[in-house]
């Protein structure tokens, strides 16, 4: 389960980043973490935080939630009939 969650959270950060035309090596320049971190991050093999979450959504200037899983987007309002 764990597994499958880190690759959906990097997968969606692979995701954004391919969006803004911005590589690894820019983003790890950007968030402060050191690129061989990000870069096992960003293959799955270690959690990203929620503190380099937050910092990689700053500077993808993206809402935090687009690099979670489902289970954290906000709900949608119910449409008034």
């Amino acid at each position: 389960m764990a597994t499958d969650i880190r690759s959906k959270v990097a997968a969606a950060v692979l995701l954004e980043l391919s969006k803004a035309d911005r590589t690894k090596r820019w983003l790890s320049d950007r968030t402060g973490i050191p690129y061989s971190t990000l870069d096992r991050k960003l293959r799955a093999h270690v959690d990203l935080s929620f503190t380099e979450l937050f910092s990689i959504a700053e500077a993808l200037g993206v809402e935090p939630w687009r690099l979670t899983p489902e289970a954290f987007m906000p709900a949608q309002p119910a449409v008034a009939s």
